[in-house]
């Protein structure tokens, strides 16, 4: 009997570990997507503010020419 306890808390304890260790890796992840969602709306943003390409095109001649 002592030694099906034993064993219990054993396995109980990794578990434990896992979880913990899922938790950060989350937390970690929520992170990156916190950061990688700013740098999404950045970006967005400097797309909205440029220029229509038709007009650049238009008033611009190419470095070649």
């Amino acid at each position: 009997m002592e030694e099906r306890i034993v064993k219990l808390e054993g396995l109980l304890a990794l578990q434990d570990r896992a979880i913990e260790e899922q938790g950060k890796e989350i937390f970690r992840q929520q992170q990156d997507f916190a950061r990688l969602r700013r740098r999404l709306d950045e970006l967005e943003e400097k797309l909205e503010n440029l220029q229509d390409p038709e007009e650049i095109a238009g008033s611009e001649r190419p470095p070649h020419y």
